[in-house]
């Protein structure tokens, strides 16, 4: 879980909000000026964009994502809501898989422990996800099951040396060097191919 936690200075319309996304059609991208348009100018109402964005409902840009859609089917919105929830505050549900039966107290403590946040901002995070979890419906949901990291493959470059001439009594030997080369996280195969070239003409020099 993210330990920069998105939190509504107040909650008294996010229930509003959740229930307006289901009436509208689903935007472009989920801004400040689509909040005005379904009504809520509040400044403090502009949070939830970071709270949607935070359950992965939209990406970082504020494009809607599958989980949004889905959410917009109201026989199944509460389900798909507490399935977001599980999945951005895992370390919570895995701490508790009742975490949302949790009084504001406990999760205020809980959220200070893990982010590091003060006493408000920390009271702040407890009532947001409190607010999300009245409007969720928990029963049967699980936690998904964490993919596996993708280990990095350590590229290695086989060179033969020119074997030395036979003769004059002394042994021909082969020799063949093994390299392992950290390569730099990028896509341009221009950056690869010079690597490449320096090491072997380095290595035959």
């Amino acid at each position: 879980m993210e330990t920069d936690v998105p939190r509504m200075q107040s909650v008294k319309n996010l229930h509003s909000i959740l229930f307006a996304i289901q009436k509208a059609a689903v935007p472009d991208a989920f801004g400040v000026d689509f909040l005005k348009d379904m009504g809520f100018t509040s400044s403090n109402d502009r949070a939830v964009i970071k709270v949607l964005k935070f359950l992965s409902m939209l990406d970082a840009s504020g494009k809607p994502q599958a989980s949004y859609r889905e959410y917009m089917d109201h026989n199944k919105s509460k389900k798909v809501l507490a399935g977001c929830m599980m999945n951005a505050y895992d370390d919570l549900f895995k701490s508790d898989k009742n975490a949302q039966s949790k009084t504001a107290t406990d999760l205020k403590g809980w959220f200070k422990t893990k982010t590091g946040a003060g006493e408000k901002t920390a009271e702040k995070m407890a009532t947001t996800f409190k607010s999300l979890a009245s409007y969720a419906d928990f029963s049967g949901a699980t936690l998904k099951a964490e993919k596996p990291k993708e280990q990095k493959v350590t590229p290695q470059i086989d060179i033969e040396l020119p074997k030395p001439p036979v003769g004059g009594g002394v042994n021909s030997i082969g020799l063949t060097y093994r390299i392992e080369v950290h390569l730099p996280d990028t896509t341009n195969v221009d950056t690869f191919r010079a690597i490449f070239k320096a090491i072997r003409e380095e290595l035959m020099s």
